[in-house]
């Protein structure tokens, strides 16, 4: 299996497909293999895709309970560069999903070179600091169960059992403490970095052009009010629920091609025209 060894860290990736590079950057107790609709469809497209897991998540390795600095945003946005580097890819098209599109916001702000767009699916950086201090404690006193009945909020009426059944085993397989500490660090203060008092500033600092799509409209108004430029587009799956990208593959695949022929293919064959 292919790893890559990157600041005390054994990352797992998957490097496939050629042409213009797609980065897929998965959530919370979650791993690459929640872009299985994706990334076959994203190579019919010519895309490349690089996959990785996360620290402590899916293959990769877990960080001790003593360091819990590993499961910030910020170094896993770290490792997703440096996973560019090493592979030669020089930019990418960032496609993100939950608390993956706070690793994407980051690379957006603190990498811009790197990024050529940035498609998020249900972000995570909308939730008021009041919400957290709570959850945050019962995930301590135990993580599996706190987030398994979280996440089952996230379900619609129409969720299948597969798909609760296959987020249940993997929240099993994954250590409570990488559960717990990525949260905790990322969220415990008001100003960390995913809180929304916080998020609402330093995100409006990102680079290059973003697709936002969301379950409902609750938060809308929030993504708006961080800025929109010309090629920026928010989208609302209404009933979709947090797995969109899985439930409806067909749908949001459709609208993946859709808005990456107007914006990244529409901009190469621009810059194409202008180098002759």
């Amino acid at each position: 299996m292919p790893f890559f060894q990157h600041d005390k860290a054994s990352i797992f990736y998957i490097s496939e497909g050629t042409g213009p590079a797609v980065l897929l950057l998965h959530g919370w107790a979650c791993d690459s293999f929640d872009w299985q609709y994706q990334i076959p469809f994203l190579h019919s497209l010519g895309y490349q895709t690089i996959t990785f897991d996360a620290r402590g998540h899916g293959a990769s390795s877990v960080p001790p309970e003593d360091d819990p600095e590993q499961l910030k945003a910020e170094v896993t946005a770290s490792d997703a560069v440096a996973l560019l580097a090493h592979l030669g890819v020089t930019s990418a098209i960032l496609l993100s999903h939950s608390a993956g599109a706070l690793v994407a916001s980051v690379i957006a702000k603190s990498y811009t070179t790197v990024v050529q767009a940035n498609i998020m699916i249900d972000p995570e950086h909308y939730r008021e600091h009041d919400y957290r201090g709570g959850f945050i404690a019962a995930l301590k006193a135990d993580a599996h169960r706190t987030i398994t009945q979280a996440l089952s909020q996230s379900y619609s009426e129409a969720t299948p059992a597969w798909l609760k059944t296959w987020h249940r085993y993997r929240i099993l397989k994954t250590p409570p403490h990488v559960i717990y500490q990525s949260l905790r660090v990322k969220s415990e203060s008001k100003d960390s970095i995913a809180n929304w008092d916080s998020a609402k500033v330093w995100m409006k600092e990102r680079k290059g052009p973003r697709l936002v799509v969301l379950r409902d409209e609750t938060n809308l108004e929030k993504e708006r009010s961080l800025g929109m430029g010309d090629k920026d587009r928010i989208v609302v799956f209404d009933g979709a629920g947090h797995w969109m990208h899985v439930l409806e593959a067909e749908r949001f695949n459709a609208l993946l091609m859709e808005w990456l022929n107007t914006v990244v293919r529409s901009e190469s064959h621009q810059s194409s025209k202008r180098e002759y």
